[in-house]
């Protein structure tokens, strides 16, 4: 049952994404329109899917590949919508939801089961944890789109997209609100280590690569104060910026050994 209502959000998705792309082609408000509803009605399902799974298993369930790539996309979807009805960005809708389809279409294949929870893991502190954690990562992760598409304004000032200073702002803002959850996320995570283990911070790699990210994203917001680190070089930084999320995320977690691994 749940991997049938998982793959009908995959092609709820997959319909949003697909009348973003019709709009490039053939402009049509109501292809836009369209759209948004799909992606509000996917988030809407994912989150009863997610409050299935967690009612479930009695915790919050992002322990491995599957579930935190479910959790991921599903953060992003929510946060793509923040911003579409904060600023109406519309054909911008097409990129993210694109990386969303792609972190969905990734969990789809693997194992939906909810393991048991290890007792150090059994803790409040671990919800926030994981939930200040990628929701800070799908901030990063729009700001990489919002960058990339700035690149591209940049260059063709076409009309399917929105004006650079929005583009701009938008960036910034999701940085900024990135990098706050990243910091409450780091800070719980410190305090749950603390009592789990006995010991703040370890210098284990996944603990290593967590302070580079937000070191590189505390210094994405001070860049935005000085000139010459505005633009186009802040676009490239924020794609630089999510490479690296997705090394602390992924990379360290399949092909490295830590205390975070993914199976």
């Amino acid at each position: 049952m749940f991997k049938t209502l998982l793959i009908l959000l995959f092609f709820v998705y997959f319909f949003s994404v697909l009348g973003y792309l019709l709009n490039l082609f053939i402009p049509r408000l109501w292809f836009v329109k369209c759209s948004l509803l799909l992606v509000s009605s996917g988030v809407v399902l994912q989150t009863a899917l997610l409050g299935w799974r967690w009612w479930e298993a009695g915790y919050l369930p992002v322990t491995n590949l599957f579930s935190t790539l479910f959790f991921f996309s599903w953060s992003l979807a929510l946060i793509y919508l923040y911003f579409e009805l904060r600023y109406r960005i519309r054909a911008t809708g097409l990129f993210v939801m694109l990386m969303n389809l792609i972190l969905l279409g990734s969990a789809i294949p693997r194992e939906a089961q909810v393991a048991p929870l290890i007792p150090s893991l059994d803790t409040p502190l671990f919800t926030l944890h994981i939930l200040f954690s990628f929701a800070g990562y799908a901030f990063f992760a729009m700001a990489f789109s919002i960058g990339v598409l700035y690149l591209i304004q940049n260059k063709r000032q076409t009309t399917h997209l929105p004006d650079k200073n929005l583009l701009k702002r938008i960036n910034e803002e999701a940085i900024f609100l990135g990098f706050g959850l990243f910091t409450i996320c780091m800070i719980t995570g410190s305090i749950w280590a603390y009592i789990a283990w006995g010991y703040w911070f370890s210098w284990n790699i996944k603990s290593i690569w967590s302070c580079l990210v937000w070191i590189f994203y505390a210094g994405m917001c001070h860049a935005k104060f000085i000139r010459r680190w505005q633009g186009s070089v802040y676009a490239w930084l924020s794609i630089a910026g999510f490479a690296v999320v997705l090394f602390t995320y992924l990379g360290i977690g399949l092909l490295l050994e830590s205390n975070h691994p993914l199976e």
